[in-house]
């Protein structure tokens, strides 16, 4: 869960012969016009929707621009389909741009106004992007991933019941959905219900078996239950045993075990020359911060 405000005027919109070239990526394409030819906006838009779905966002991006020329006023939506491009190509800059004239447009543009405010979360503008999807998660009927947003932002506030009601309502508007069940798990081990952590998080490894964040998360909720080997076994899910054991090492550590600690770090060492430097490091660390408290500390 990761998440500064910029760019962010009260204005988007350009000027001069073509208020759109701000948003494109390089310059129009001869090419596109010349082998796909359209005679109206709407065959534009339903060209760029063909291009995302064949995995080009390029293409895609064009025939959006294409349409909004062809527009006589700007239209909110396919300002939205180019936020959402940029956004997905890292343009995040251009991507707020798109979002902000989207809304200015139209105010009330659920998808606009969700993207804006997962892309302030992502920079940690945390107040901004909380001001931006408050008004929609008040209304009860919000997307999914407006809800999730605000659980993220009420975790990084230590508000937890608060998070996981909007988790709660994130999965009633996208059941399963696996990214959910990580931030709801994780939340649930930072406020120390460790049994629903696991819970969920066992969740949303049973619907995306390969999703590693989640895997992770359940070696955290494993190893402060004291159960280390499974904690090793499910962070160990890429294969990187040794990985996992500096990181269990580094979370025993963090709970007092300092004896089991030195020993997840020693494994480490053993498995992987790569690691070698890593865990021997954290076993150092280990070793000072033993010599300084004494045994009274130690959890054997």
């Amino acid at each position: 869960m990761t998440l500064g405000l910029s760019g962010c005027a009260t204005t988007n919109q350009q000027t001069g012969s073509d208020p759109y070239a701000a948003l494109g990526s390089g310059g129009s394409s001869v090419e596109y016009s010349t082998a796909f030819p359209v005679a109206s906006p709407e065959e534009a838009y339903r060209n760029g929707a063909a291009a995302l779905r064949a995995r080009d966002p390029d293409r895609a991006l064009f025939e959006y621009l294409r349409g909004l020329r062809m527009e006589r006023t700007p239209k909110a939506d396919p300002l939205y389909r180019v936020g959402i491009i940029h956004h997905g190509r890292g343009n995040h800059d251009l991507a707020e741009k798109a979002y902000l004239w989207a809304l200015e447009i139209d105010g009330s543009h659920v998808g606009a106004r969700t993207a804006l405010g997962v892309a302030l979360l992502e920079q940690q503008a945390f107040d901004a992007a909380e001001q931006q999807l408050q008004p929609l998660v008040s209304r009860g009927s919000a997307p999914w991933q407006a809800y999730n947003a605000m659980g993220v932002i009420a975790d990084m506030r230590g508000e937890y019941t608060l998070a996981q009601s909007h988790y709660e309502k994130a999965l009633e508007a996208s059941p399963g959905t696996p990214l959910v069940l990580n931030n709801l798990g994780y939340s649930r081990y930072l406020a120390g219900d460790w049994e629903e952590a696991r819970r969920a998080l066992r969740r949303a490894v049973g619907v995306n078996p390969g999703y590693e964040l989640a895997w992770r998360n359940l070696g955290l909720v494993y190893a402060r239950g004291g159960d280390f080997e499974t904690a090793v076994e499910a962070v160990a899910r890429n294969g990187d045993r040794a990985k996992a054991y500096n990181d269990i090492g580094y979370i025993s550590m963090l709970e007092g075990r300092y004896n089991d600690a030195m020993g997840f770090f020693e494994e480490a060492m053993r498995l992987s020359p790569a690691y070698y430097v890593t865990a021997s490091q954290n076993a150092q660390n280990l070793d000072s911060l033993m010599r300084r408290n004494g045994n009274k500390l130690s959890i054997n």
